[in-house]
This record gives structure tokens, C-alpha cells and sequence, in this order.
């Protein structure tokens, strides 16, 4: 598959391989001939923005800047927080509605995200990054609904 439509059943998008991805859905996996970030900027051209656009509307909102969350779908309110810069090939995008836990394997060294549907992704990457991860993204949750009401 060359695109993917981003929807509320998204729970991540991960790197595999030099030009594919990952979509994890609720009841899905499917391989994507694309890097992470061009499904994500495809879905906000989809829904109405660009990446860029998105991520000054995240700034002027949050203050965040590097690694900042972005809104893909404003009308379903979809929020993708990256695991890393953008500029990193390790870069995956997970959907904060979809989450239901974190921890850290100690056994493993992984950061694990458990989400909605029991699926349990690993990251090479600090508990504190996702959970702040996770805070930005719901700061920026919580400014929306300001915005919202």
C-alpha cells in the first residue's frame, strides 16, 4: 500500500525498514511503502493542513516547538505525538487517544506502550520522553478544548 487515511482506529505509526512503516490499528496492521512522517503530512494536507501549519498552530498554542504533538485531524481531534525529532528515521507517531498505559522493562531496556486494544509496542527510548511526551500532547488536548468550547 502506497497511503493511508489516519482515523481514530490508528494507534501508531512505526519505521520498518528504510521506506516503509507501520500502521497499528485497533484491529489492523498494515505495511505502508512510506516513512512515518510523509503519512503524517499527507493526512493534515488530507484534512485540510500541512504538517508546517500544523505544528505553528501547536506552538502558538503550547509553546512547543521540537518534538511538539500535532493535530491530524481537527475535526476527530486526532493527536500524534512523535517518539523522537522528525528529523530522526526512528521517528514513530502514536495516536494519544489510543493509549492505555506506558512502562519500562527492566529486563529489556524498552519503554513499553500498551494500548487501547492490548497491543504492546516497544521503544528504545526513556519512560520520562514518552510521558512527556504524553503531557505535551494532552497540554495541547486541553488548549483545544478551549479553543472548543
Amino acid at each position: 500500500m502506497n497511503n493511508y487515511r489516519i482515523s481514530e482506529f490508528t494507534l501508531a505509526i512505526v519505521p520498518h525498514g528504510n521506506n516503509e512503516s507501520i500502521c497499528y490499528e485497533i484491529d489492523d496492521k498494515i505495511i505502508v511503502k512510506k516513512k512515518t512522517n510523509f503519512i503524517i503530512s499527507k493526512n493534515c494536507i488530507n484534512f485540510g493542513s500541512s504538517m508546517s501549519g500544523r505544528k505553528d498552530f501547536t506552538e502558538h498554542l503550547t509553546g512547543y516547538i521540537y518534538k511538539a504533538p500535532i493535530l491530524v485531524h481537527e475535526e476527530k481531534k486526532l493527536i500524534f505525538f512523535p517518539t523522537a525529532s522528525t528529523r530522526n528515521k526512528d521517528c514513530s507517531w502514536i495516536n494519544l487517544d489510543n493509549i492505555d498505559y506506558t512502562y519500562y522493562d527492566n529486563d529489556k531496556k524498552l519503554t513499553k506502550i500498551v494500548f487501547v486494544n492490548g497491543l504492546v509496542l516497544d521503544f528504545n527510548i526513556s519512560l520520562n520522553i514518552i510521558n512527556n511526551q504524553i503531557y505535551r500532547a494532552t497540554r495541547l488536548e486541553h488548549n483545544l478544548k478551549k479553543i472548543y468550547r
